[in-house]
């Protein structure tokens, strides 16, 4: 009876020490980044993302004091080395974290009911549903400046925003944005 009890503790003990090295293993292992590729990581609204290294990334607070709006753009610097600091600049890809734990509105309700979301810049008032890392997702077309798409959802106590600018349907930023949708993870 002893030796059984020594066998399981001994077991026990084998289970709890490899169970603790594949779960740190696990949870340790940095997402593999594309060979050319940067991968941006944001712990404070639990996203990450990659994009090719010939951008710029340029992040920033500019929501107010009582709600917060997070913005990364990325800004293509062999297409556009001279970038103006006033004006219009050229077209990007940028991502916004738009605070919703304070509305709570579902994505559809915010595309539709927020100036942020372009939408009523949209030629065709066209939603497709997409998922997007897994989450739901709305995208639409807008025609402003420049012709644009969007792509909406909800994450944790946030709206998050992926769009994307272009001059022609040829443009590389477009398929750059479809690579970054297609890496984009929510922690």
């Amino acid at each position: 009876m002893r030796q059984n009890s020594w066998l399981i503790g001994v077991l026990a003990l084998v289970l709890l020490v490899g169970g603790s090295v594949w779960y740190m293993n696990r949870t340790s292992v940095a997402p593999s980044v594309e060979e050319g590729n940067v991968l941006y990581t944001n712990p404070t609204y639990n996203i990450s993302f990659q994009y090719p290294d010939r951008y710029e990334l340029r992040e920033r607070e500019v929501g107010t004091q009582e709600r917060y709006h997070y913005s990364v753009t990325l800004i293509d610097k062999e297409a556009f080395p001279e970038i103006p600091q006033n004006g219009e600049g050229p077209p990007v890809i940028a991502v916004d974290v738009f605070q919703n734990d304070l509305d709570t509105l579902l994505i559809e309700q915010w595309v539709h009911g927020t100036n942020d979301s372009n939408f009523k810049l949209s030629p065709d008032d066209a939603l497709t549903s997409t998922t997007v890392a897994g989450a739901p997702a709305l995208s639409y077309t807008w025609d402003g400046l420049y012709r644009g798409k969007s792509v909406v959802l909800s994450h944790r106590d946030s709206i998050i925003v992926l769009s994307v600018q272009w001059l022609t349907e040829e443009d590389a930023i477009i398929k750059d944005f479809a690579d970054l949708l297609t890496s984009l993870e929510l922690n």
